[in-house]
C-alpha cells in the first residue's frame, strides 16, 4: 500500500514593503504583463495544467534530481521527452508533448519498480521560458524491496533437481539482494538452460513472485517440470538449393545418439552462420510421441547470394586519399570454398591481392589458405616493390583462438633509399628473395571488434628466413602485443596496450629487409608523432627503424552521450637499432584528447596528439582520423 506524505510549507517572515521593493515589484509585474500580451510566459515553475493548449512548446533540456540507486542516464533512457542533441544544431528542437511527458513519469516509476524500488515517488515542475520548456524531475527513491526467500520446486517426484545436474550451479538471484525483475526473469532462463544443456529438450519453468511493499520483502518461487531426458535423433536440412546439405551437416557439433545439449545446437548454428551462405538458419527440435526419448532436428535455411562486390573510398591523415574494390565468393566452385580478390590504393601502400581458402583441410578446424599479392609501399625511408606468395594453415579450436603456420616466399626490391640511411644502418640488400616459415597466434575474447568494452586481445607473430630455405635474407623476427579493456564504471572504459618486438640478423646487417625492421609512430602506434617518426633518424631526417621495439598505451573512454565518446590518452614507445635493447629509460610519448561519433559501421574517431619530444622538422601536434578505436 502506498501512502502519500504531505509537505506543509512554512511561510517566510514578513518584510517591510519599501519604495525600492515596490519599484522592483512594479517592474516585474509590467514584465509579466507584457509577456502575457505577447503570449510569452515568464520563466518559472509550472505544471502541465499551466501550459497553453494553443501553443507549441519545445524541449530545452531535461533535469533529473534525486536518482541514486538508478542512474540519471538510465532514467533519461526510458523517457521519450528528450532535448535535441547539442551537436545537432542543424535540427529543430524537439516538441514538448504533455501526454508523452505524462507517460514518461509512468515509465520512470516502472523502471524503479523493475529495480526493486516500489516506494518511489516521482514529482516534477516545468521551467517555462517563452516557448522553451525544461522539465525538472525530482525522484524520491524510498526503501528497496529485498528477496526474503527463493523456493525451487521440481515435479514430478524423483525428477533431478538443479544441484544434481550441476553441483556448481547457482542462481544469479540471491537471498538478501534487492529484488531486481531482470535478475528474477534471468534466473528462470538460467534454470531452463541448465536442463536444456543436460538432456531435457522439453523442460518448462514457471516463475512466481509476491512483493510485500510494507515489509520490504519479496518471496520468489520457480516450478520446474523437466520432461523426458532425450538424445539427438536424425538431423535433416530443408530450404537450400545452391548449397549441398552435406556442407551444413558436417558443421554440426553433435552426433545422432548423443545426449541432447542445447549448447551444441548453438555452437553448430554459429559454425553454419560463419559460412556466410544463408540468409536465415533455424534449428527446430521435433517431438516424436512414439519415442519421446529421441529428438529429431530439422534445420531450415534460406539461401542468399554467395558472391558480392564492394568498393570504398576514404581519406585519413597518414595515407591521405585511399580507394579499394574487392570481390568475394563464399562458395567458390562449391564446397563452401572461399575466394577473395581485391585492389587497394593509397599514397603509402597499394596492393593486388588474390586469396583462396579451402575449409576442412585436412581436419574440421583447419583451413588451407593460398594467397598471392603484389604490393607497393612508399615510405619516407624507402620504396618497396614486392611479389609475395604466402600459403598457410589456420587452426581455430574455439571462437576466441586462432593460430596459423605457413611459409613466406617473396621477391623484394627497394628503391629511393638515401645514402645517409645506408651508412647509418651499415648497409642493406637492395633486392632479393625472402623465404622461410612464419607462424602466429591470436586470442580475442572481446565483444566488439571496432569498440571493445571488456576482454583482451593477445597477438604473437614470428618468422625466420635462412639461406638453407633459398632466401637471400637471413634473420629472425618476433613480436607480441597485449590489449586489455576494463569497464570501470561511470560509462567509462580503461583500455591498455603493450607491444614488444625483437629481431636479429643471422648474417650481415643487410640481411634484414628494410621493410622488416621495426618502426613506430603515428596511427595505431604512438599518437602525437608522424608516421614512423619514433626512434633514430638519419642525417637526411628519414626513420631508420630498428631491431628492438616497445610501445605502450593507456586510454580512458567515456560515453558522454548515446552517440559521443570522449577520450584522453597517453602513448609511449621507442625503437632501438640494437637487438634486445628496449631503451625504457628514453621513451618518446604522446598525449591528447579524442572524440568518437558512434555510426552504424563503428565509431568514427578523431584524436589530437601532442609529442613530448618533437622530431626535427615535425609539427607540434598531429590529427588522426579512423573508423573504429585505434586499439
Amino acid at each position: 500500500m502506498f501512502i502519500a506524505s504531505g509537505i506543509r510549507a512554512t511561510p517566510p517572515p514578513r518584510r517591510r514593503f519599501t519604495r525600492r521593493r515596490a519599484a522592483l515589484f512594479s517592474l516585474a509585474f509590467v514584465g509579466c504583463l507584457l509577456s502575457h500580451i505577447f503570449r510569452a510566459p515568464c520563466a518559472g515553475a509550472a505544471t502541465l495544467a499551466d501550459l497553453s493548449s494553443s501553443r507549441d512548446y519545445k524541449v530545452e533540456s531535461v533535469v533529473v534530481d534525486g536518482a541514486r540507486a538508478v542512474s540519471a542516464d538510465d532514467v533519461l533512457a526510458v523517457m521519450q521527452t528528450r532535448p535535441r542533441p547539442a551537436y545537432q544544431i542543424w535540427k529543430r528542437r524537439t516538441e514538448f508533448d504533455p501526454e508523452t511527458f505524462r507517460g514518461d513519469l509512468d515509465r520512470i516509476r516502472r523502471l524503479y519498480h523493475s529495480r526493486g524500488y516500489y516506494e518511489v515517488r516521482v514529482r516534477y515542475d516545468l521551467r517555462v521560458n517563452g516557448r522553451d520548456v525544461t522539465p525538472k524531475i525530482e525522484i524520491r527513491e524510498g526503501r528497496a524491496v529485498k528477496v526474503a526467500d527463493i523456493d525451487v520446486a521440481v515435479t514430478p517426484a524423483g525428477a533431478p533437481v538443479p544441484a544434481r545436474l550441476d553441483a556448481k550451479f547457482r542462481l544469479d538471484l540471491r537471498r538478501g539482494e534487492i529484488f531486481d525483475q531482470a535478475k528474477y526473469q534471468a534466473a528462470a532462463r538460467q534454470l531452463t538452460q541448465l536442463y536444456l544443456s543436460r538432456g531435457y529438450p522439453w523442460v518448462r519453468v514457471r516463475r512466481h513472485a509476491q512483493v510485500f511493499v510494507a515489509d520490504g520483502e519479496a518471496r520468489v518461487r520457480y516450478e520446474i517440470n523437466p520432461g523426458v531426458k532425450a538424445v539427438f535423433g536424425r538431423t535433416t536440412v530443408s530450404g537450400t538449393n545452391a548449397v549441398a546439405p552435406a556442407i551444413i551437416l558436417r558443421e554440426l557439433d553433435y552426433r545422432r545418439g548423443e545426449t541432447f545439449d542445447s549448447r551444441k545446437i548453438a555452437a553448430s548454428r554459429a559454425r553454419i552462420v560463419a559460412l556466410n551462405l544463408f540468409g536465415s538458419i533455424a534449428f527446430e527440435p521435433e517431438r516424436d510421441p512414439a519415442n519421446p526419448g529421441v529428438v529429431p532436428i530439422e534445420i531450415k535455411v534460406t539461401d542468399q547470394r554467395t558472391r558480392m562486390i564492394s568498393g570504398a573510398i576514404g581519406y585519413n591523415t597518414e595515407t591521405l586519399f585511399n580507394a579499394g574494390v574487392d570481390w568475394q565468393d563464399y562458395n567458390f566452385f562449391g564446397g563452401a570454398r572461399r575466394a577473395y580478390f581485391a585492389a587497394l590504393y593509397s599514397s603509402v601502400v597499394s596492393t593486388l591481392d588474390a586469396r583462396v581458402t579451402q575449409p576442412w583441410f585436412p581436419t574440421r578446424n583447419t583451413n588451407l589458405v593460398l594467397e598471392a599479392r603484389q604490393d607497393q609501399e612508399v615510405y619516407q625511408t624507402y620504396t618497396l616493390y614486392a611479389t609475395r606468395f604466402v600459403p598457410r594453415l589456420t587452426w581455430s579450436p574455439s571462437p576466441s583462438l586462432t593460430a596459423f603456420a605457413g611459409w613466406r616466399l617473396e621477391y623484394m626490391k627497394f628503391n629511393s633509399v638515401a645514402p645517409s640511411t645506408i651508412a647509418a644502418i651499415g648497409g642493406y640488400r637492395g633486392q632479393g628473395i625472402l623465404s622461410g616459415p612464419n607462424a602466429g597466434l591470436v586470442y580475442n575474447d572481446t565483444e566488439d571488434p571496432l569498440n571493445p568494452q571488456h576482454g583482451m586481445i593477445f597477438t604473437l607473430l614470428g618468422n625466420v628466413a635462412l639461406h638453407q630455405f633459398g632466401s637471400n635474407y637471413q634473420y629472425w623476427r618476433a613480436s607480441a602485443e597485449l590489449r586489455r579493456y576494463h569497464r570501470i564504471g561511470w560509462n567509462t572504459v580503461l583500455a591498455t596496450r603493450l607491444k614488444l618486438g625483437f629481431e636479429n640478423t643471422l648474417g650481415a646487417i643487410g640481411d634484414i629487409p628494410l621493410s622488416e625492421r621495426f618502426y613506430s609512430g603515428g596511427e595505431g602506434s604512438v599518437r602525437g608523432y608522424g608516421l614512423r617518426r619514433i626512434g633514430p633518424l638519419s642525417a637526411a631526417n628519414d626513420p631508420l627503424g630498428g631491431l628492438s621495439l616497445y610501445e605502450t598505451s593507456v586510454e580512458l573512454r567515456h560515453q558522454v552521450t548515446e552517440k559521443f565518446i570522449g577520450s584522453i590518452f597517453l602513448d609511449c614507445g621507442q625503437v632501438s637499432t640494437q637487438p634486445y635493447d628496449l631503451r625504457v629509460d628514453a621513451p618518446q610519448c604522446g598525449y591528447g584528447p579524442g572524440v568518437s561519433l558512434v555510426t552504424p559501421v563503428g565509431p568514427a574517431t578523431v584524436d589530437l596528439g601532442f609529442p613530448t619530444q618533437k622530431p626535427r622538422g615535425d609539427s607540434f601536434w598531429q590529427v588522426y582520423f579512423s573508423i573504429g578505436q585505434y586499439f
